[in-house]
């Protein structure tokens, strides 16, 4: 079974081919003194300063990786003594360059601070994870082997256990542990549960085998967890397809063969598309599943009672199963009854939901943690395998507020798209998923504050983020005519609609007053708005007219002076007249006005090739 995890695939870690129809990305920064940086086709230029003379060598991704090598952001300090510059990419991925304009020397923040090894073992990884209380166990759903990771040790790393062709693994798609020690995978090459010693390492046999497809008929497998007996619990259905026969069962592994205890299956179960199994503190089995292969979006959760088989309803429905988008894992925590549900924008967290009837759960709380699986281990943490597979833990009650990173020497941060820095020289960057972090405030710090989770109204459809010392984040949506703000206490609130005016908003920029200034690329202007305003209203300003000589206005900058920069010029890459300008407007300009400066740029469109 490949998870279907749409809205989390790493699209944004794999980087843009460059530019090729179209210039959306062009990209323009300027520090506090005035000095512009413009990235395009040629690399970087600044059409008014010496400030890159020092760079000579940027930094380069590993040798064989895509030359386009970076995500599109980048930005200067306001003491012009630096340079940030973000490279996302699928085997070099969650990194930031903090470049010394003085020395041109280049040194990461995030990853794990080591380029090569981090290139080495970075690939996405679709892993599955179980835990215990000592250690957190994978698979991942293309390499065949189980690895483990000790939770108490802060820089623990996963180290393979179980692999070789003694293992009889093929294609593992999910891992379990019961009390005992005792380690189970569920094989979706095979359709076989590989169950193996709590001693086993290296090239072991399984000591079971159950062939589901013998057993049970089937010909897909979905999931598997132990119960509280000790026994396994698997997921499945009789169709190749996964379109019907869906069915859970119960098996004892204890005897000398595979016993068959129960079965769960039929029309009356409502079993339909699951994602995920987990089992409870009254011994009920939960199924989180889909209403059909094809809406994501819609998920539930049923519960089957300890003593039920056959083809028996549901004890009890959970419709919807969280508030998440697109939920795909679920855990259960043995100690406390704590529920977690993992969805493509985040885990909805359920405190002690775990005994309790749909209509008694707690409220959902939202924690802003992205990944491919998730478990309950150690003393009550809550884990996460990330979008790269590594595992992460978290205290459920911290995570709501910051992160809390334990198991990566680095900062993480989840799969960047955006940087930008606001009036009080702080940096943050944005990931499409829905997560803003302030960075470090020094290169050998591995911790950058206050992390703040937005539900993606757009999804990855996003085109530029500006940031407010006030609290305020705005990322804009050019296809959808619309602006994104996350306020300060991380309410998202939308605006757009006709009296807005926008018009394929690709840039934006805050001002010393916290105004938020737009490139209205489509309409050959710039909005004003009052800072954090939302829905249908209409810009407090524009910068509109002939005199303001304004082509396709893409990204802008703004210094400490107040002075509006806009990169300016053709959209299309293949455009004739494919001259391109920094356009300079004065502190409070409005109107029909024309630009105090224009700057020619050689270059084409902004690319991410260095």
């Amino acid at each position: 079974m490949i998870r279907l995890l749409v809205v989390v695939a790493l699209v944004g870690a794999l980087g843009f081919t460059g530019c090729t129809s179209s210039c959306d990305n062009a990209g323009v920064s300027v520090d506090g003194h005035g000095n512009i940086v413009v990235r395009g086709e040629n690399g970087f230029l600044s059409p008014n300063s010496s400030v890159l003379r020092n760079v000579s060598d940027w930094p380069q991704p590993p040798r064989g990786e895509q030359a386009s090598a970076f995500s599109q952001g980048y930005t200067l300090t306001r003491d012009g003594k630096s340079m940030y510059l973000l490279e996302n990419t699928a085997d070099h991925p969650n990194l930031v360059y903090r470049i010394d304009l003085r020395t041109g020397h280049a040194e990461p923040i995030g990853g794990t601070g080591n380029s090569q090894e981090h290139a080495a073992n970075a690939a996405s990884k679709e892993t599955s994870i179980t835990a215990d209380r000592r250690y957190v166990y994978s698979v991942d759903q293309t390499d065949p082997a189980i690895s483990r990771l000790t939770l108490s040790k802060t820089r623990s790393k996963l180290t393979t256990i179980i692999a070789g062709p003694r293992t009889e693994l093929r294609g593992p798609i999910g891992v379990a542990i019961d009390a005992n020690g005792r380690l189970c995978a569920l094989d979706g090459e095979t359709l076989s549960v590989l169950c193996y010693a709590s001693a086993a390492h290296g090239n072991a046999a399984p000591a079971r085998v159950i062939d589901t497809k013998t057993l049970l008929g089937y010909r897909q497998v979905d999931d598997l967890v132990f119960d509280r007996s000790g026994h396994v619990v698997v997921a499945g259905t009789s169709d190749g397809l996964g379109r019907h026969g869906f069915s859970l069962a119960v098996i004892d592994i204890a005897g000398g063969a595979p016993r068959v205890l129960r079965t769960i299956s039929g029309s009356n179960t409502n079993l339909a598309f699951p994602d995920a199994i987990a089992v409870d503190h009254a011994g009920n089995i939960l199924v989180l599943q889909r209403g059909s292969p094809d809406s994501l979006g819609k998920s539930e959760i049923l519960a089957f009672g300890p003593n039920q088989r056959g083809n028996s309803a549901p004890a009890w429905v959970r419709d919807p199963a969280a508030n998440v988008t697109y939920p795909f894992e679920m855990a259960v925590d043995p100690k406390t009854g704590d529920v977690a549900i993992l969805g493509s924008d985040g885990v909805a967290y359920f405190p002690r939901a775990g005994m309790k009837a749909p209509e008694r759960w707690p409220t959902e709380v939202r924690l802003p943690l992205r990944g491919w699986s998730i478990a309950f281990g150690g003393k009550s943490s809550l884990i996460v395998a990330d979008e790269f597979g590594t595992p992460v833990q978290y205290d459920p009650a911290r995570a709501a507020k910051q992160f809390t990173i334990a198991q990566s020497r680095g900062f993480n941060l989840y799969d960047p798209e955006f940087i930008s820095t606001d009036q009080g020289g702080r940096i943050y960057v944005a990931s499409t998923d829905g997560i803003i972090n302030a960075l470090p405030a020094g290169p050998s710090q591995t911790t950058g504050g206050v992390s703040i989770s937005f539900a993606t109204t757009f999804g990855r459809n996003l085109d530029a983020f500006a940031v407010d010392s006030a609290g305020y984040f705005y990322l804009s949506s050019a296809t959808n005519n619309a602006i994104i703000v996350v306020g300060p206490k991380g309410h998202q609130s939308l605006l757009t609609g006709g009296k807005t005016d926008l018009n394929h908003p690709l840039g934006l920029a805050v001002g010393r007053d916290g105004a938020l200034f737009v490139a209205n690329t489509g309409a050959k202007s710039i909005l004003i708005f009052a800072r954090g305003s939302t829905g249908n209203r209409s810009p407090t300003g524009e910068i509109v007219g002939p005199t303001t000589a304004l082509v396709a206005p893409q990204a802008l900058a703004i210094d400490s002076t107040g002075k509006l920069y806009v990169f300016d010029g053709p959209v299309t890459a293949g455009a004739f007249d494919a001259r391109h300008y920094v356009r300079v407007y004065g502190a409070g300009a409005h109107g029909d006005v024309a630009p105090t400066h224009s700057y020619r740029v050689n270059t084409k469109c902004w690319a991410n090739a260095p």
